[in-house]
């Protein structure tokens, strides 16, 4: 997939996805939707799907807590990816604010930012439990901050995310989940390069 990268307008928020993009959390989520079916009585065929229509609801939390348990126990042996927190200091010196926006749960990013001295650089972080979709959790940044979606700059692994964020006039980068050490680097380069 090709990045829509505009290097004319200025980015003044990044917006990094949480699993794929800051860590790899390596869970097995065709077990987690089963197990998040179980749970609600029929099949699920995505979880996304599923917090987008049952948001706010008691079955949204009941499979929310459920995942949060699979999440944290994965969150223990995560690392955080390579040259992730050279970015971010980079990030906030060239004062452009950082943003986590991720269908993880808060307490899941949270334990792991502290776990691995990450937290101060980011700004807010945007969850699930706050909106349910990467569309809706970009668009919150723009609305909180006042900034113009197309001086948001979006990191993420999935094509989905990245295809309806484009619909926001967001520039979007598509970061790669399996990459070797050479790769990322180049990746994260390519991102920093965008950013005046």
């Amino acid at each position: 997939m090709a990045n829509n990268i505009d290097i004319t307008r200025k980015v003044k928020a990044v917006a990094l996805d949480f699993d794929g993009v800051i860590t790899n959390l390596n869970i097995d989520w065709n077990d987690a939707i089963r197990q998040a079916s179980e749970i609600v009585g029929h099949d699920i065929k995505s979880l996304i799907t599923f917090y987008e229509n049952c948001f706010g609801t008691p079955i949204f939390q009941k499979v929310s807590n459920e995942m949060e348990k699979i999440e944290l126990s994965a969150v223990e042996k995560a690392q955080a990816a390579p040259f992730v927190k050279d970015v971010l200091q980079k990030l906030s010196e060239k004062q452009v604010e950082a943003y986590i926006v991720s269908m993880q749960s808060l307490n899941v990013i949270k334990t792991f930012l502290d776990q691995h001295e990450l937290a101060a650089y980011f700004k807010d972080i945007i969850t699930r439990e706050r909106c349910p979709g990467k569309k809706a959790q970009v668009e919150c940044i723009a609305k909180i901050t006042g900034i113009s979606p197309n001086q948001i700059l979006l990191v993420d692994d999935s094509k989905r995310n990245i295809s309806n964020c484009k619909e926001l006039g967001v520039v979007c980068f598509y970061f790669q989940r399996k990459q070797k050490p050479k790769e990322i680097r180049e990746a994260w380069n390519n991102i920093l390069s965008i950013i005046k």
